[in-house]
């Protein structure tokens, strides 16, 4: 008898009706029904308690908002305006000065020709540019050439042996599309390090030979420099170019550009420069080393890694 009804209420417990519902389903659906009226009420109690919660939060909002949010609503607006009118001052003094330029210079190196350079001078410590330039010369501009500027930096602006039909006294060197960047400190923390480091480029056993001076370059009217360029930074270079000025005292000369390629790190070139001109011996030779080191594609990359530095 005992095993019976054991029977009876295994299969009660297992029951699955005709549509797939089976016992603990019916009890769970008995007991809801059965507090369906107590789970409306705590339903209906929780909604209230949220809803005097936001209402309560929005009254202390509101309250606290009469009774010193005005007040100090009228004290930031005062702080804000004394904030323009000082932020003006700010920002005008931050941003990028205007550069300097100085009058052009010519020289007449040859008969009919003629060699225009401006002198450029960047006073700003944490701004460099790039801009496009020319000379208008004899009435007629040079060609367009595309320049930069680092920050504290003198630039010499050149357009070499340009054949004009009489003297350019009304030279003047047009600078356009200029194009201000500031260094990032979180890039470049100490610049005067940071540039030191990328143009420590030397010039060494300078010798210049004036053609009147060397018989067999006078008839030809050559001029000869020599010199050993010394690439001292850590960096490859597709490309340093050099600015080399001849000066009689104080006063330049003659000036010339030489651009050495695939110059590498810690490596020693010989260069070798023929140009014309009747510049007698000058009194020292000045080489001026030219790379934009804000530019990633100066650079000689190494096959060991990402950056540039060996």
């Amino acid at each position: 008898m005992v095993n019976q009804e054991k029977e009876i209420e295994k299969k009660v417990k297992n029951y699955v009706s005709t549509e797939g519902i089976t016992t603990k389903q019916l009890e769970i659906g008995l007991w809801y029904v059965e507090h369906k009226r107590q789970l409306k009420l705590v339903l209906i109690g929780f909604l209230i308690l949220i809803s005097a919660a936001f209402w309560a939060y929005g009254l202390y909002g509101f309250a606290y908002y009469i009774a010193r949010g005005m007040n100090d609503d009228e004290i930031l607006i005062k702080e804000l305006v004394q904030t323009n009118s000082a932020g003006h001052d700010y920002i005008k003094q931050v941003s990028a000065k205007g550069l300097a330029i100085a009058p052009v210079e010519i020289l007449r190196p040859s008969e009919g020709k003629y060699d225009l350079y401006g002198k450029l001078k960047n006073d700003n410590p944490k701004w460099w540019a790039e801009f496009d330039y020319y000379f208008m010369a004899a009435g007629r501009p040079t060609e367009k050439v595309k320049g930069y500027i680092l920050p504290e930096e003198i630039r010499y602006l050149t357009a070499l042996a340009q054949a004009l039909p009489y003297y350019p006294a009304d030279s003047r060197l047009i600078i356009e599309n200029i194009s201000w960047r500031r260094i990032n400190r979180h890039q470049i923390a100490d610049w005067p390090a940071y540039r030191a480091s990328h143009l420590e480029i030397a010039s060494a056993e300078i010798k210049f030979i004036p053609a009147r001076d060397n018989p067999l370059s006078e008839k030809l009217g050559l001029n000869q420099l020599s010199f050993k360029a010394i690439n001292r930074t850590a960096y490859n270079y597709w490309s340093v170019g050099f600015v080399i000025l001849l000066y009689a005292g104080d006063q330049i000369t003659g000036l010339n550009h030489y651009a050495l390629n695939d110059f590498m790190s810690g490596q020693t070139r010989l260069v070798e420069i023929s140009w014309p001109g009747d510049f007698g011996r000058p009194d020292r030779v000045e080489i001026i080393p030219e790379i934009n080191i804000m530019k990633d594609d100066i650079y000689i990359k190494y096959d060991g890694g990402v950056g540039q530095e060996k």
